[in-house]
C-alpha cells in the first residue's frame, strides 16, 4: 500500500499552487493536520475547501476523509515511540531545553528510519562509487553538511566539487559536466533558485541526481534520480534539527565503506601514508 507521502511524490508534477498549500498544510504537522475537518485545513492553507476534495482525488482517494483516515493510520504505525517521548518531555519544568531537545531528536530519528529505507541508502552509496565525480550542492544549512561530506569523500579517494556561491558561480563549476557524474544536492524547506537549472543540466549531460531533503523534497521540480526525504522535527517556524540529514549522509558513508570496503580501505591506507609524507 503506497504511502500518502508515496502518492504526494508521484502526483507531484500535477499538484497546482492550492494543492501545494494543503500538502504543506498537512505535512509541516502532521500529528495535529490528522484531524482538522476539510474547512480548517483549506482555512489554513488559505484555499477553497473544494480544493481538498480535488486534491485526495487526484492523489487517489474518494475524498478527503479517507485522505485524513490514511494519515491517522501512518501516525498510529510510525509516531508511538515518537509521541511517548513528546508526552515525557512535556511534563519537565519549563526551560528544561536539553530536556526537550533530546526528546525531539529521538522522535525526528524515529520517523527517519520509518521514510528511508536501507535499500535507498544502497542505491545513494553505489551511485556515489559509481560516479565519475560528485559535485556537491547546499546553501544555507545545508553547507556545513555538504562540507562534512565532500571531507569524507575526498578521504575515500573520491573526486569531489563543491558547488558554491551565486547561479553564475555554479555554472562555471559545472560547464565541464559529462555523462557519469553525479549531483549530490542538499535542499530544506524549500527549492534554492539554482536547483532546477542544476538538475535540468545534469540531466541533459546525461549525468544522475540525487536530493537529500526534508518533506518539501516532494515537490521540487525536476525530480532527481534518487530522493532520500525524511522530516526534520518540528514543523513550522519552530526549530528544524540537522540531525535527520546528517544521519542520512552518515548512513550513505558507513554503507560505502561496507559495501565497498577493499576500495575504501585501500584510499584510508594511501592517505594515512600522505598524512606520514605530508607531516
Amino acid at each position: 500500500m503506497m504511502t500518502l507521502l508515496d502518492r504526494i511524490k508521484s502526483h507531484s508534477t500535477r499538484l497546482t499552487e492550492a494543492d501545494q498549500r494543503l500538502v504543506s498544510a498537512l505535512l509541516e504537522n502532521a500529528a495535529e493536520a490528522a484531524f482538522l475537518s476539510s474547512a480548517r485545513l483549506a482555512e489554513r492553507a488559505s484555499v477553497h475547501e473544494a480544493a481538498t476534495t480535488r486534491l485526495a482525488q487526484k492523489l487517489g482517494f474518494k475524498g478527503y476523509p479517507e485522505l485524513r483516515s490514511q494519515l491517522q493510520r501512518e501516525l498510529v504505525e510510525s509516531q508511538d515511540a515518537a509521541e511517548r517521548m513528546r508526552r515525557s518531555v512535556a511534563k519537565v519544568e519549563h526551560g528544561d531545553f536539553l530536556l526537550d531537545l533530546v526528546g525531539s531528536e529521538i522522535a525526528a530519528l524515529e520517523h527517519l528510519r520509518l521514510a528511508v529505507s536501507q535499500d535507498s541508502i544502497n542505491r545513494a552509496a553505489d551511485m556515489i562509487v559509481d560516479a565519475r565525480r560528485i559535485f556537491l550542492f547546499g546553501q544555507g544549512h545545508a553547507q556545513s553538511i555538504t562540507q562534512f561530506l565532500r571531507r569524507r569523500l575526498d578521504r575515500f579517494g573520491m573526486t569531489t566539487i563543491v558547488l558554491e556561491g551565486r547561479g553564475r558561480d555554479i555554472a562555471e563549476r559545472v560547464v565541464g559536466m559529462e555523462k557519469g557524474d553525479l549531483v549530490l544536492a542538499l535542499a530544506f524547506r524549500k527549492q534554492p533558485t539554482s536547483y532546477a537549472p542544476l538538475v535540468e543540466h545534469c540531466h541533459a549531460q546525461g549525468a544522475k541526481a540525487m536530493l537529500v531533503t526534508d518533506l518539501a523534497g516532494t515537490m521540487m521540480q525536476p525530480e532527481a534520480d534518487l530522493v532520500l526525504a525524511a522530516p526534520r522535527g518540528r514543523s513550522g517556524s519552530e526549530f528544524q534539527t540537522p540531525t535527520v540529514p546528517f544521519a542520512i549522509v552518515n548512513a550513505i558513508l558507513l554503507t560505502i565503506a561496507g559495501r565497498h570496503q577493499s576500495r575504501v580501505m585501500g584510499a584510508l591506507e594511501r592517505l594515512s601514508g600522505l598524512f606520514d609524507e605530508f607531516d
